[in-house]
């Protein structure tokens, strides 16, 4: 229904954006006050960082940049905190996704 309303809600996000993003519903998430909105909370993080572009992705990670470097070990970071808490919610199958993620940015 959002994404409808407004459109670009589900376009390409630039890896610094996608992060910030993510990472603002990943702290929702933390303290949300059941787990459905936790879990509601980590497919948004979830679905912010898979708004970047594959291309752009493999990129950053095969960059020798050191700021490049950076912000993928972020990215991975982030994806890691998304698995642990959806592990902690009992949701085993969705973490595992997330730390195949992290290992591809990590």
């Amino acid at each position: 229904m959002t994404s409808s309303l407004y459109p670009w809600l589900r376009g390409i996000l630039a890896p610094q954006e996608a992060l910030e993003l993510a990472n603002t519903h990943l702290d929702n998430a933390r303290i949300a006050p059941s787990p459905e909105l936790a879990l509601a909370s980590c497919k948004d993080a979830e679905k912010d960082l898979a708004r970047i572009r594959t291309s752009v992705r493999k990129d950053y990670v095969l960059s020798s940049r050191t700021q490049d470097r950076a912000l993928c070990n972020e990215i991975a970071t982030t994806y890691s905190k998304i698995g642990k808490l959806l592990d902690s919610l009992g949701r085993r199958s969705k973490a595992q996704d997330s730390y195949k993620n992290e290992q591809k940015w990590g």
